[in-house]
């Protein structure tokens, strides 16, 4: 009963918002971290100017950044129009969102991108075992495709981004490809970047936590700042998390 109610209280915007900073406070009292309002503090002392959400989907998570706090100009990029045009919808109260449907990769060009039945693990790398042993139903493969890519580091230089910039990342183990094509970029200009990391082997040619690790902080001088809670499959092997790196002028932003 409780749980029903909280998440009909969650449909409404006054509500949902004053309990996910409640939640949040709670979580800080009892030393955790909400990724939401974490970003949104460091957007807001770091005078972000821009937040790029790269794998946005349907807008969801997206959403929340924005209600948490992301008020400076935000850039999002998902593949497929059907998927822009649910977050296009869901956040049209938000003018200072844009959205480009693009894959961001190491090349510019296109590339093969593997669907999934469930459509948010699908990826431009093909499963590796970890999906296929653990999370089986939602990993099928339904097919494949040809979608638009280009690096970061092209498309900022296209819009000529600059100063301050926060990145939110989730591209199904894609991570480390999205990195190594905006090394200039994220060496430049990015404050603080948070993203899907896996554990398993859940990818075919992901990059590992310790790949992950070497690109943002042996190559772009970032410190790992926070690691948030793992996804776990049914026996209980955690084969997945999201972590925050900052750059040093923004460690201790609390």
């Amino acid at each position: 009963m409780l749980k029903r109610t909280y998440l009909y209280l969650l449909r409404f915007r006054p509500t949902r918002c004053l309990l996910r900073r409640l939640r949040a406070h709670l979580q800080s009292v009892a030393g955790y971290s909400d990724p939401f309002y974490e970003l949104a503090h460091i957007a807001q002392v770091s005078q972000a100017r821009l937040f790029l959400d790269i794998g946005c989907h349907h807008g969801d998570t997206l959403l929340r950044f924005v209600e948490s706090g992301i008020h400076c100009p935000v850039a999002a990029f998902d593949p497929f129009g059907d998927n822009l045009d649910k977050a296009m919808h869901l956040l049209r109260s938000y003018p200072h969102i844009k959205f480009y449907q693009l894959a961001l990769s190491n090349t510019n060009g296109t590339a093969r991108f593997y669907l999934n039945r469930n459509e948010q693990t699908s990826s431009l790398l093909p499963n590796d075992t970890g999906n296929l042993n653990s999370f089986a139903n939602d990993t099928a493969p339904v097919g494949s495709c040809e979608v638009k890519t280009r690096t970061l580091d092209s498309w900022a230089a296209e819009h000529a981004v600059a100063g301050p910039c926060i990145i939110k990342c989730d591209t199904q183990g894609a991570e480390g490809l999205v990195i190594q094509g905006g090394r200039n970029f994220i060496r430049e200009h990015c404050v603080a970047f948070y993203g899907e990391v896996m554990l398993g082997h859940m990818y075919k040619g992901q990059s590992s936590f310790g790949d992950i690790r070497a690109l943002l902080e042996d190559d772009n001088g970032m410190v790992l700042r926070s690691i948030f809670p793992c996804l776990h499959d049914s026996s209980g092997r955690a084969v997945q998390m999201d972590a925050l790196w900052v750059k040093r002028s923004c460690l201790n932003t609390r």
